[in-house]
Protein backbone atom coordinates (compact mmCIF):
# COMPACT_ATOMS: atom_id res chain seq x y z
CA UNK A 1 0.00 0.00 0.00
CA UNK A 2 3.04 2.16 1.25
CA UNK A 3 4.57 1.65 -2.20
CA UNK A 4 1.49 2.23 -4.08
CA UNK A 5 0.55 5.41 -2.63
CA UNK A 6 4.27 6.77 -3.32
CA UNK A 7 4.74 5.86 -6.38
CA UNK A 8 1.02 7.70 -7.27
CA UNK A 9 2.21 11.06 -5.68
CA UNK A 10 5.73 10.68 -7.17
CA UNK A 11 4.52 9.57 -11.12
CA UNK A 12 1.11 9.82 -11.26
CA UNK A 13 -1.60 6.92 -12.08
CA UNK A 14 -0.57 6.20 -15.39
CA UNK A 15 3.20 6.08 -14.82
CA UNK A 16 2.07 3.54 -11.60
CA UNK A 17 2.47 0.27 -12.80
CA UNK A 18 1.92 -3.05 -11.30
CA UNK A 19 5.88 -3.62 -12.30
CA UNK A 20 7.42 -0.42 -10.11
CA UNK A 21 4.84 -1.05 -7.10
CA UNK A 22 6.26 -4.53 -6.62
CA UNK A 23 9.98 -3.33 -7.35
CA UNK A 24 9.09 -0.56 -4.45
CA UNK A 25 7.40 -2.97 -2.24
CA UNK A 26 10.29 -5.37 -2.83
CA UNK A 27 8.17 -8.43 -3.35
CA UNK A 28 7.03 -10.36 -6.48
CA UNK A 29 4.57 -9.16 -9.01
CA UNK A 30 2.37 -12.61 -8.67
CA UNK A 31 2.20 -11.18 -4.78
CA UNK A 32 0.45 -8.86 -5.69
CA UNK A 33 -1.89 -10.17 -8.14
CA UNK A 34 -2.85 -13.08 -5.08
CA UNK A 35 -4.52 -10.32 -3.83
CA UNK A 36 -5.59 -7.79 -6.12
CA UNK A 37 -6.39 -8.42 -9.59
CA UNK A 38 -5.84 -4.84 -11.66
CA UNK A 39 -3.72 -1.70 -10.47
CA UNK A 40 -7.72 0.18 -9.86
CA UNK A 41 -8.28 -2.10 -7.14
CA UNK A 42 -4.67 -1.91 -5.24
CA UNK A 43 -4.89 1.65 -5.63
CA UNK A 44 -8.68 2.08 -4.91
CA UNK A 45 -7.65 0.07 -1.41
CA UNK A 46 -4.25 1.85 -0.89
CA UNK A 47 -6.19 4.96 -0.82
CA UNK A 48 -9.00 3.81 1.19
CA UNK A 49 -6.54 2.60 4.05
CA UNK A 50 -5.86 6.53 4.64
CA UNK A 51 -8.93 7.49 5.44
CA UNK A 52 -10.32 6.06 9.09
CA UNK A 53 -13.64 4.02 9.51
CA UNK A 54 -16.60 5.84 11.07
CA UNK A 55 -16.09 5.15 14.74
CA UNK A 56 -19.10 5.24 16.97
CA UNK A 57 -18.22 5.40 20.68
CA UNK A 58 -20.23 3.84 23.05
CA UNK A 59 -23.06 6.98 24.78
CA UNK A 60 -21.42 9.34 22.34
CA UNK A 61 -23.92 12.25 20.87
CA UNK A 62 -24.70 11.89 17.44
CA UNK A 63 -23.47 15.59 17.17
CA UNK A 64 -19.79 14.08 18.12
CA UNK A 65 -20.04 11.71 16.04
CA UNK A 66 -20.37 13.76 12.91
CA UNK A 67 -18.22 16.13 14.44
CA UNK A 68 -15.58 13.07 14.98
CA UNK A 69 -16.20 12.59 11.03
CA UNK A 70 -15.63 16.18 9.95
CA UNK A 71 -12.35 16.14 11.66
CA UNK A 72 -11.43 12.87 10.10
CA UNK A 73 -12.02 14.37 6.33
CA UNK A 74 -9.90 17.38 7.29
CA UNK A 75 -7.11 15.25 8.37
CA UNK A 76 -7.63 13.03 5.77
CA UNK A 77 -7.52 15.91 3.09
CA UNK A 78 -4.90 17.87 4.96
CA UNK A 79 -2.68 15.12 4.63
CA UNK A 80 0.59 16.06 2.15
CA UNK A 81 0.65 12.89 0.71
CA UNK A 82 -2.85 12.79 -0.26
CA UNK A 83 -2.54 15.62 -2.12
CA UNK A 84 -0.79 14.92 -4.37
CA UNK A 85 -2.39 11.90 -5.04
CA UNK A 86 -6.00 13.30 -4.94
CA UNK A 87 -6.02 15.65 -7.87
CA UNK A 88 -4.60 12.69 -10.10
CA UNK A 89 -6.85 10.23 -8.93
CA UNK A 90 -9.74 12.28 -9.76
CA UNK A 91 -8.72 13.10 -13.51
CA UNK A 92 -8.47 9.06 -13.83
CA UNK A 93 -11.78 9.04 -12.56
CA UNK A 94 -13.35 10.47 -15.50
CA UNK A 95 -11.40 8.60 -18.16
CA UNK A 96 -10.96 5.02 -16.94
CA UNK A 97 -14.69 3.48 -15.86
CA UNK A 98 -12.60 0.51 -13.80
CA UNK A 99 -11.00 2.27 -11.60
CA UNK A 100 -14.06 4.85 -11.24
CA UNK A 101 -16.01 1.54 -10.37
CA UNK A 102 -13.29 -0.07 -7.72
CA UNK A 103 -12.82 3.15 -5.96
CA UNK A 104 -16.89 4.05 -5.53
CA UNK A 105 -17.48 0.27 -4.86
CA UNK A 106 -13.66 0.24 -1.99
CA UNK A 107 -13.65 3.83 -1.55
CA UNK A 108 -16.81 5.74 -1.48
CA UNK A 109 -19.66 3.44 -0.61
CA UNK A 110 -18.40 1.73 2.39
CA UNK A 111 -17.64 5.20 3.96
CA UNK A 112 -20.84 6.68 2.71
CA UNK A 113 -22.78 3.69 3.69
CA UNK A 114 -21.98 3.82 7.51
CA UNK A 115 -22.66 7.68 7.53
CA UNK A 116 -25.58 7.11 5.73
CA UNK A 117 -26.73 4.21 8.10
CA UNK A 118 -26.25 5.97 11.10
CA UNK A 119 -28.02 9.15 9.96
CA UNK A 120 -31.27 6.96 8.96
CA UNK A 121 -31.29 5.25 12.61
CA UNK A 122 -30.60 8.82 14.27
CA UNK A 123 -33.97 9.61 12.24
CA UNK A 124 -35.87 7.04 13.32
CA UNK A 125 -35.10 7.50 16.79
CA UNK A 126 -35.95 11.54 16.23
CA UNK A 127 -32.62 12.71 16.87
CA UNK A 128 -32.94 14.45 13.43
CA UNK A 129 -35.68 16.63 11.97
CA UNK A 130 -38.42 14.80 10.21
CA UNK A 131 -37.76 14.80 6.57
CA UNK A 132 -33.94 15.40 6.44
CA UNK A 133 -32.48 13.29 3.86
CA UNK A 134 -29.46 11.26 5.06
CA UNK A 135 -27.81 11.28 1.65
CA UNK A 136 -27.78 14.68 1.25
CA UNK A 137 -26.59 15.60 4.60
CA UNK A 138 -23.55 12.98 4.20
CA UNK A 139 -22.56 15.06 1.24
CA UNK A 140 -22.91 18.15 3.14
CA UNK A 141 -20.60 16.73 5.75
CA UNK A 142 -17.64 15.77 3.36
CA UNK A 143 -17.78 18.10 0.19
CA UNK A 144 -16.87 21.46 2.19
CA UNK A 145 -13.21 20.03 3.18
CA UNK A 146 -12.74 18.08 -0.17
CA UNK A 147 -13.44 21.39 -1.75
CA UNK A 148 -11.13 23.00 0.14
CA UNK A 149 -8.21 20.89 -0.26
CA UNK A 150 -8.92 21.12 -4.28
CA UNK A 151 -9.07 25.24 -4.47
CA UNK A 152 -6.39 27.90 -3.62
CA UNK A 153 -8.06 28.75 -0.39
CA UNK A 154 -7.16 25.44 0.86
CA UNK A 155 -7.61 23.67 4.59
CA UNK A 156 -4.46 26.06 5.73
CA UNK A 157 -6.87 28.96 5.61
CA UNK A 158 -9.92 27.30 6.76
CA UNK A 159 -10.57 28.92 10.48
CA UNK A 160 -9.48 27.26 13.02
CA UNK A 161 -13.43 25.78 14.75
CA UNK A 162 -13.53 24.77 10.63
CA UNK A 163 -15.08 22.02 11.53
CA UNK A 164 -17.75 22.73 14.38
CA UNK A 165 -18.60 26.00 12.49
CA UNK A 166 -19.50 23.72 9.33
CA UNK A 167 -21.49 21.11 11.69
CA UNK A 168 -23.30 23.79 12.95
CA UNK A 169 -24.41 25.17 10.21
CA UNK A 170 -25.58 21.54 9.30
CA UNK A 171 -27.09 20.91 12.40
CA UNK A 172 -29.62 24.04 12.52
CA UNK A 173 -31.08 22.64 9.47
CA UNK A 174 -31.54 18.73 10.33
CA UNK A 175 -31.94 18.66 14.18
CA UNK A 176 -35.31 18.32 15.70
CA UNK A 177 -36.78 22.15 16.70
CA UNK A 178 -36.23 21.58 20.16
CA UNK A 179 -32.92 20.62 20.21
CA UNK A 180 -31.32 22.89 17.50
CA UNK A 181 -28.78 24.38 19.58
CA UNK A 182 -25.94 22.11 19.64
CA UNK A 183 -24.49 20.21 22.52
Amino acid sequence: MKATLELLAERGFQATTMDAIAERAGVGKNTIYRRWSSKEDLVADAVYDLSAELDVLEGETLYDVLLDQIHDFLDLFADPLVGRVLPGLLGELHTNPEFAHAWGERVVRPRRQAIDDLLRQALERGELREGTDPDLIADLLASPPFVRVLFPFGLADAPARYAEELLEAIWHGIAPASTRDAP
